[in-house]
C-alpha cells in the first residue's frame, strides 16, 4: 500500500515533546478517484474532467441559441419596404382623341397599331353643315367689311371708296364678294348724289339772295343819288321862294318826293338785311345737312363695327368647327384602341375615338400603394422595380426613384379599392440592364419602395405596444 493509503502511526505519550501549535485546518481536498488500471500518481483524475450528463449539455445549447437569437433580433437591422403593383406608362400619359361636336364619319384613315406623326389626319367627318355655316358667316363678314369701308369714305368725305386690300383680293376670286363691293359703290354714289343735290339747292338759294342784295344795293344807291339831287335843288328853290319868285306848293311837292325816296331806301336796306339773313340760314342748312350725313355714317359705322366684332368671333368658331371635321393626331405615336370602324357612323360629342401612345416620351412606372402604407412613402425614395413580363432569372433588379405621390387617394372603379398613385422614374443607366428586352407601356411591374430599417424584435413588439396603447384609452 502506498503512503496515501497508510498514514504514519501516532508516537507514545512519553515520547511526546511540547505540545505543537495547532495548524490551520486545510480546506477539504478535492476528491480524487483512482484511475482504472493501477497505482501511481498518473492514475489520479480531477472530478471536472468527468463527462457531463446529456440533459445538462442540451440546456446549455438551448440557452446559447436563444441568447444569440435574442441579441440578433434586438440589434440586427432589417430593411423594410412597401410592395405595390404597378404598370409601365408614358410619362405624359396616353392621348385620348375626341371630337367636341360629333358628327357623321366620312373617312377612316388609320387602324390600330399605325404609327402616326403629329398633324396627320386620322378621321374625317361630314363637312356639309359646318361648311354652309362657315360660308354664311364669312359672306356676312365680307359684306359688313364693305359697308364699313363705304361709311368710312362717307365720313371722311372721299370721292370714292377705298376698300381694304384683303377684301379686294377675295372679291377678285369670288364673284359673290365682288357683287357686294359693287353694291356698296352704287349706294355710296347714290348717297353722295343725294347730299350734293340738297347742298346744291341751298347754294342756289344763297346765290339768289346774293343777287337780290346786289339789286337792292343798286336801287339804294340810285335813291341816295336822287335824294341828294332833290336836296340841292330844294336849296335853290327855297331862295327863290323867299324872294317870291317860286311857289311854295312846288317846294312841298319836291320835299314829299325826297321823303318817298328816303322811305324806299329804308325798305331796300331792310330787304338787304332779310336777304343776308336768308343767306345765313341757307349756309347753316348746308352745314346741318352735311352734319346729319356724317352723323348717320358715324352711327351706322358704330353698329357695323360691333356686328363685325361679333361676326369675327362667330366666324372663328365656325372655321374652327370646319377644320375639326378633319380629326388629326396631337403628336407622334402609335394608334391604339380605335373605336370607330363604320363609315357614315355617328360620333357622339366628346366620345373618345381612339388613343395615341406617344413614342418619344419617357416611360415611368405608376404603382398603386395601399393607404395604410402611404405614410412611409415620399418623393426621392429609392425603389426596386421588377418586370414580370421578362424572365426574372435573366433580368437583374432595376433601381428607380420615387418622383411623385398623389395628393389624395383614388378609387379603383372596377374593384372599389382605394389607393395612392406613386410614380417611379427609372434612369437610362438602369434601363440598360434590360439588354435586348424592350420596355413598353402597359407592362406590369412590381415596385418595392424602401422605407427604412427595423429590427426583428421591433416587428413583434410594435403591434403589441400599439394594441396595449389602444386598450388603455378610456372610451
Amino acid at each position: 500500500m502506498n503512503a496515501v493509503n497508510n498514514p504514519s502511526p501516532v508516537p507514545p505519550k512519553d515520547q511526546l515533546g511540547p505540545a505543537p501549535v495547532p495548524a490551520l485546518e486545510a480546506p477539504p481536498s478535492v476528491p480524487v478517484v483512482a484511475a482504472p488500471g493501477g497505482g501511481g500518481s498518473g492514475g489520479v483524475v480531477d472530478a471536472f474532467e468527468t463527462p457531463m450528463q446529456p440533459a445538462r449539455i442540451g440546456w446549455i445549447v438551448v440557452g446559447l441559441f436563444f441568447g444569440v437569437l435574442g441579441t440578433w433580433s434586438a440589434v440586427a437591422p432589417l430593411a423594410s419596404a412597401v410592395v405595390a403593383p404597378g404598370t409601365v406608362v408614358v410619362e405624359s400619359n396616353r392621348k385620348a382623341i375626341q371630337h367636341l361636336e360629333g358628327g357623321i364619319v366620312s373617312e377612316i384613315l388609320v387602324r390600330d397599331g399605325d404609327v402616326v406623326q403629329g398633324g396627320d389626319v386620322l378621321l374625317r367627318l361630314e363637312q356639309t353643315q359646318a361648311k354652309a355655316n362657315a360660308d354664311m358667316l364669312m359672306n356676312q363678314y365680307y359684306n359688313h367689311r364693305a359697308v364699313e369701308a363705304r361709311l368710312q369714305a362717307e365720313l371722311e368725305g372721299y370721292e370714292q371708296i377705298e376698300f381694304p386690300a384683303d377684301l379686294l383680293s377675295v372679291a377678285w376670286k369670288q364673284s359673290a364678294i365682288q357683287g357686294i363691293l359693287d353694291g356698296q359703290v352704287r349706294q355710296f354714289d347714290e348717297r353722295r348724289r343725294s347730299l350734293d343735290n340738297q347742298v346744291s339747292i341751298l347754294q342756289a338759294r344763297i346765290e339768289q339772295y346774293h343777287q337780290e342784295i346786289e339789286g337792292l344795293k343798286v336801287q339804294k344807291k340810285s335813291g341816295d343819288r336822287q335824294v341828294a339831287i332833290y336836296k340841292d335843288e330844294l336849296v335853290g328853290l327855297r331862295e327863290l321862294y323867299e324872294k317870291g319868285w317860286y311857289p311854295r306848293t312846288r317846294i312841298l311837292s319836291m320835299e314829299r318826293e325826297v321823303a318817298r325816296l328816303q322811305g324806299d331806301i329804308g325798305a331796300q336796306v331792310a330787304s338787304v338785311a332779310r336777304a343776308e339773313k336768308g343767306i345765313g340760314e341757307a349756309e347753316l342748312q348746308i352745314i346741318q345737312t352735311r352734319q346729319r350725313f356724317k352723323e348717320e355714317a358715324v352711327s351706322q359705322l358704330r353698329d357695323i363695327q360691333q356686328q363685325l366684332a361679333d361676326l369675327r368671333e362667330r366666324g372663328t368658331v365656325a372655321t374652327n368647327i370646319l377644320e375639326r371635321t378633319e380629326i388629326k393626331a396631337s403628336q407622334d405615336g402609335v394608334v391604339q384602341n380605335l373605336k370607330v370602324h363604320t363609315v357614315a357612323g355617328v360620333v357622339r360629342p366628346g366620345e373618345t375615338l381612339m388613343e395615341i401612345v406617344p413614342e418619344k416620351d419617357r416611360l415611368v412606372i405608376d404603382a398603386e400603394v395601399s393607404p395604410v402604407d402611404i405614410d412611409s412613402v415620399h418623393a426621392g425614395q429609392e425603389a426596386e422595380v421588377r418586370f414580370s413580363s421578362f424572365q426574372s432569372r435573366s433580368i437583374p433588379t432595376i433601381t428607380g426613384t420615387v418622383l411623385t405621390v398623389s395628393a389624395d387617394r383614388l378609387i379603383d372603379e372596377r374593384m372599389g379599392i382605394p389607393y395612392y398613385t406613386v410614380r417611379v422614374e427609372v434612369p437610362e443607366t438602369e434601363l440598360v440592364k434590360l439588354g435586348d428586352n424592350r420596355l413598353q407601356a402597359g407592362m406590369p411591374a412590381e415596385v418595392l419602395i424602401q422605407t427604412g430599417e427595423r429590427t426583428v424584435l421591433d416587428y413583434f413588439i410594435r403591434p403589441l405596444r400599439d394594441s396595449m396603447t389602444r386598450a388603455m384609452v378610456e372610451k
